[in-house]
């Protein structure tokens, strides 16, 4: 398949990660429900939600690097069944201790995937498309967490969470089975051989990638932020809780657009430190027209709109990123792990932090000096990430 393009191959790794995303979005709808099945108190929930990231935080280079070793195949499919047996776990969960460590390995299979599947992508796609379809992976996220923030409503009416873990679970085996049909169009992310420990290593000292990693995190610092507090912002706003999870799951679902732009862009050769550098600052003036008093409340959603939408062309730079700092098709995924590791700890910091400068300060205006230092920060790399850039980029 060299030289060649397998578009369903690449639909069929572009789905496992939108079916891992659908781990992370069907939360928010059925914390309540949890909550009250389990007599969870607000902290044992939060760490429902946080324990999902707190594997990566640490952990994801080292998946990455697994994933070379190993054959990006073979770990893209034992991540999609990781998924699948924490679904099944915590849909059967008789007590909270169980649900917990349920997402703990859903959170591990989420992992390899991520890292994983990158690589077949790039494994099926011709050199000259590589950038375009890694940018186009980007929107796995906002994509599955978006659709499955509107399905969910629906899903708990009719089955409650646990048929809703469920419905995911069988969605994940059909994911696995399309990867696994495709197989023969990924032979090079299915390693012939166990890689030396120190040529595994290699595109972890070079400092490119950590700059992306960087700026990934101080975006999803930003983005989760917004998107977990957004409810909460918009329901004392006197906006009904059903009309707040529905223009939630807008601002999720806005950030796709923005990972096409962000696509595009590349595509035409706009650099990519640069393009994370101008994102940032935009994301930044967002959220200050978002959180301080100055507009009125349709021009401050408007702005959360913009955040996100803007913010989008981030992920894009961040992620094709990967096909320019790897030297061969088997340094993606430690490269790739890297990334993973940046945004779960943006996402692991933002939320928190937000919450204590709000607490703290009694208003939400408070927030801006979390979403404003990451912003400030989101620059900072970018420009390192434009200074170590590869010239030209390679393609394979």
């Amino acid at each position: 398949m060299r030289g060649t393009t397998n578009w369903p191959s690449i639909a069929a790794a572009v789905a496992a990660g939108v079916v891992g995303a659908f781990y992370i979005g069907k939360l928010p709808a059925a914390l309540p429900e949890l909550k009250a099945d389990f007599s969870l108190s607000l902290v044992a929930a939060s760490w429902v939600v946080s324990i999902f990231n707190a594997l990566a935080v640490f952990a994801a280079p080292l998946f990455g690097l697994v994933s070379d070793r190993f054959g990006a195949l073979r770990f893209t499919l034992c991540g999609l069944a990781g998924l699948a047996a924490g679904g099944t776990l915590g849909a059967v969960a008789p007590n909270a201790t169980v649900l917990l460590a349920s997402r703990f390995v859903e959170g591990a299979g989420f992992i390899a995937v991520v890292v994983g599947a990158p690589a077949l992508l790039v494994s099926a796609t011709s050199p000259e498309r590589r950038k375009t379809v890694l940018g186009v992976w980007s929107a796995y996220m906002p994509f599955g967490g978006s659709l499955v923030m509107l399905a969910a409503p629906l899903a708990l009416a009719a089955w409650g969470w646990r048929g809703l873990w469920l419905s995911i679970v069988v969605l994940t085996l059909a994911a696995a089975i399309a990867v696994y049909a495709m197989r023969a169009s990924y032979s090079t992310a299915r390693a012939a051989r166990p890689r030396p420990i120190g040529a595994m290593l290699q595109p972890l000292k070079r400092p490119g990638p950590w700059w992306l990693g960087l700026a990934f995190a101080f975006y999803t610092a930003q983005f989760s932020t917004v998107m977990v507090f957004l409810p909460t912002f918009l329901v004392e706003r006197d906006v009904p809780l059903g009309m707040a999870a529905f223009l939630t799951a807008c601002y999720v679902a806005i950030n796709v657009p923005g990972n096409l732009a962000g696509t595009w862009l590349l595509h035409r050769g706009v650099p990519r430190g640069n393009l994370i550098a101008a994102t940032a600052a935009v994301m930044g003036v967002c959220a200050a027209l978002a959180l301080l008093p100055v507009l009125p409340d349709a021009g401050r959603f408007a702005s959360v709109l913009a955040l996100s939408g803007i913010g989008g062309m981030i992920p894009a730079a961040v992620l094709s990123g990967s096909q320019a700092h790897a030297r061969s098709p088997a340094e993606t995924g430690g490269i790739q792990g890297l990334f993973v590791q940046g945004a779960n700890l943006g996402q692991f910091v933002g939320p928190p932090a937000a919450a204590f400068a709000v607490s703290a300060a009694g208003s939400w205006a408070a927030a801006l000096a979390v979403l404003g230092a990451a912003a400030s920060l989101g620059i900072v790399a970018g420009l390192m990430a434009a200074r170590y850039e590869p010239r030209p980029e390679p393609t394979r």
